[in-house]
């Protein structure tokens, strides 16, 4: 009796001893989550801290760092400011953009769902412990005996014909879906950074015809009232001129703003996060700026002419064109058109798009989801090996147990067969979303083409414009300069002569926002 005492008490002490030690993770994470100062609800478990507050996990993701926001002039001079191309800017949004990383985020976790669905081939561990006591009363009978043990098993799956094989698949294609949805966003911030950087540059394009204008007028307003003072011209053209020397001024000082606001618009595509700005630098096809990119645009009451390149006529009177620098944005500016047929873009868009490769992967892993739901009929093989021991009040047992089973679980063949039909239905939405993603491309791309090559075509007429309404208004320039035409003919041919530049900056910025907009529908970063 005293023996049999011993080994109920050892095997309480036994059973009590695994549990408890079972449970310190539980125990622990109870504490880690309670609040500061507050005790754990298991006080027999405590995890030993050296401090008093409760330590926090810290993310791997980084907060942001917004730059200083700039006032007034930069603190670096002006011509010792960094320059960035638009492909130093493109490669700094990549790094830098925050939903990139989210993206970078999705494929990672569409990798795990790859090792979960490999998991299945790993190996399963169990542990039991386990005290029984038995108490039989019968008539002229009473009896008790009492057993207590532990086992530990492993079993691993070695076959399911093909059901993990596909869960598999479907992650596989899972993760190429994500990684194009990944390539997909880089293509939007790659445009969003161009056509931003773009637009800096036609505001720079415009400050500069803005500042000749303001540079005409003020030459206009000298020469005008010298030939009042001369009794040559009326009081009304002095007033007329000194209202346009202040509206080439306004409009100077709103193509300031506008630049400015570019800048912040190119900086927040880009994420920018440095506390130093930068100077734009042209490209390619939008290569009209002065040679001078770091100069800085004079102060509104020191634009004049150069006093070396000021034109007189034979009686000795200023002419307005001494404002044009003879080396201007227009004429220095060449084109190169985009080399490559319709046929060929709409191959490569379809070759090359990323989102549209996205879908061909969601069809992929819908078709692989019917497999596996198909599956469901197919038996499981399986292999199993444990080892237990239990000890009675006057014996003991330790088996060791191997064996292989095959065998379907419990399936439901009414639910299997609407899922089946569901799988089905699931598969020919994913093959439409496909043929409709290559129809949008087929259009989309040629109507993106036909639309950058018309722009294509302006340029050259646009140019020829800019160089008629500059002849146009370096005669009406002598003509009123000797009194054959009045002031409001001179007034309207630099009207024309400003417009028609304005108007060729935005014909060749559209041109190029047209190339940018194919070259994003053709995949193209």
């Amino acid at each position: 009796m005293k023996e049999n005492m011993k080994n109920k008490k050892y095997i309480i002490a036994l059973t009590f001893l695994i549990l408890f030690l079972s449970c310190q993770n539980v125990f622990a994470i109870e504490e880690e989550q309670g609040q500061i100062n507050k005790k754990p609800k298991f006080s027999f478990f405590k995890k030993k801290t050296t401090n008093t507050t409760t330590k926090k996990k810290k993310s791997k993701v980084e907060e942001i760092k917004l730059p200083e926001v700039l006032e007034g002039k930069p603190k670096i001079p002006f011509n010792q400011l960094s320059t960035m191309t638009i492909d130093d800017c493109v490669e700094y949004a990549i790094n830098h953009n925050p939903n990139l990383s989210v993206s970078s985020e999705r494929i990672k976790a569409a990798k795990s769902g790859i090792g979960q669905a490999r998991s299945s081939y790993a190996p399963r561990l169990t542990a039991r412990v386990s005290y029984n006591h038995n108490d039989t009363k019968a008539t002229n009978l009473h009896t008790n005996q009492d057993s207590g043990g532990f086992s530990v098993g492993i079993s691993e799956m070695i076959w399911d014909f093909g059901r993990t094989t596909a869960k598999i698949n479907m992650a596989k294609y899972d993760t190429e879906s994500a990684t194009y949805d990944y390539d997909y966003d880089v293509l939007n911030v790659v445009y969003n950074v161009r056509i931003n950087y773009f637009k800096v540059l036609q505001a720079l394009a415009h400050l500069d015809i803005y500042e000749q204008n303001v540079r005409i007028q003020t030459l206009n307003q000298e020469r005008t009232q010298a030939m009042f003072d001369e009794g040559l011209k009326s009081k009304i053209d002095v007033v007329n001129a000194q209202v346009n020397l202040t509206d080439a001024k306004i409009q100077l000082v709103e193509g300031q703003n506008t630049l400015q606001t570019a800048l912040i618009n190119l900086k927040n595509s880009m994420f920018y996060q440095e506390d130093k700005p930068f100077i734009v630098k042209n490209t390619e096809n939008f290569n009209f700026l002065k040679s001078d990119y770091k100069k800085k645009v004079e102060s509104l009451t020191t634009i004049k002419p150069s006093v070396d390149v000021v034109k007189k006529n034979e009686d000795g009177l200023i002419m307005l064109t001494s404002g044009i620098e003879h080396k201007d944005i227009i004429q220095n500016f060449e084109f190169q058109p985009m080399l490559i047929t319709k046929k060929e873009a709409v191959e490569q868009a379809l070759e090359l798009r990323p989102d549209l490769k996205s879908n061909e992967m969601l069809a992929n892993l819908q078709e692989e989801s019917l497999k596996a739901i198909k599956k469901q009929y197919a038996p499981e093989l399986s292999a199993d090996l444990s080892w237990g021991y239990t000890k009675y009040d006057s014996r003991y047992s330790s088996p060791l147990q191997l064996g292989a089973s095959l065998g379907l679980g419990s399936i439901n063949p009414m639910n299997i067969h609407y899922q089946v039909k569901e799988g089905e239905s699931m598969l020919d939405i994913a093959h439409h979303n496909v043929n409709i993603a290559k129809t949008d491309i087929f259009w989309e791309v040629q109507t993106n083409y036909v639309n950058m090559r018309q722009l294509e075509r302006k340029i050259p007429l646009m140019n020829m414009k800019v160089k008629a309404t500059l002849e146009n208004f370096e005669l009406a320039d002598g003509r009123y300069s000797v009194g054959l035409n009045n002031y409001v003919e001179l007034q309207d041919a630099l009207t024309n002569y400003n417009n028609s530049q304005l108007n060729f900056v935005e014909a060749v910025f559209n041109y190029n926002v047209a190339r940018e907009t194919l070259l994003k529908s053709m995949g193209v970063k």
